[in-house]
């Protein structure tokens, strides 16, 4: 029994050791630990995994790559259905990651709890290039949060022209309703963002 524990433990610290070491961009501490067999998929107490921190913030891409070799999976959620790696790096404007992602099969269209995907969070910070991989790998422009939020309203909330222009290219519904009734138009207006205003009006916006 106690041998049992005694290797539960050490697989847990490697585990978190393996979290640590990819959220620093510690390329040569990932390796060895996934050479001692560490478990690439283990979660720390919030969920996350080796391949999601490596994704976040700072972005590291050779551990991704690293973590990526060892069969990490490349859609893993933390339990309470948050971020994935790709909505994560989406986030962050990390396209060389987004396309490695993309490359091993992450789901494109995965959502968070509340429905937002990675081309939301991608369109939320005006991240046009990172938009433009994630349609081009066929994320769905038109997909809804819970509270009906498409990825061009959340762009011309915020004022982003061209990642607006890159979503009407991929035929976004300029005239989608959010359930209290607000369109990507009407939330431009409101912010006085009115190059994207001109933009959703010549696009059919009403």
């Amino acid at each position: 029994m106690l041998v049992c524990f005694l290797a539960g433990t050490r697989a847990n610290a490697q585990g978190d050791d393996l979290i640590n070491a990819a959220k620093n961009g510690d390329l040569s501490r990932v390796k060895a630990l996934l050479a001692a067999k560490a478990d690439v998929n283990a979660k720390n107490a919030h969920g996350d995994t080796a391949l999601m921190m490596a994704s976040a913030v700072n972005g590291h891409l050779e551990v991704v790559r690293a973590l990526l070799a060892a069969k990490a999976d490349v859609n893993a959620k933390p339990d309470d259905g948050g971020y994935t790696a790709l909505m994560l790096a989406s986030n962050n404007g990390h396209l060389e990651i987004v396309r490695a992602l993309l490359g091993a099969k992450a789901d494109v269209n995965a959502r968070r709890a509340h429905g937002s995907t990675a081309l939301m969070e991608a369109s939320s910070n005006d991240h046009t290039e990172v938009v433009r991989a994630l349609l081009g790998a066929k994320a769905d422009v038109n997909a809804k949060t819970d509270s009906g939020a498409t990825a061009l309203m959340v762009a011309s909330n915020n004022g982003y022209l061209e990642v607006v222009r890159a979503l009407l290219g991929a035929k976004a519904d300029v005239n989608a309703e959010t359930d209290e009734g607000r369109t990507a138009l009407t939330l431009a207006q409101g912010n006085g963002h009115q190059e994207v205003v001109q933009l959703l009006k010549r696009a059919g916006a009403q």
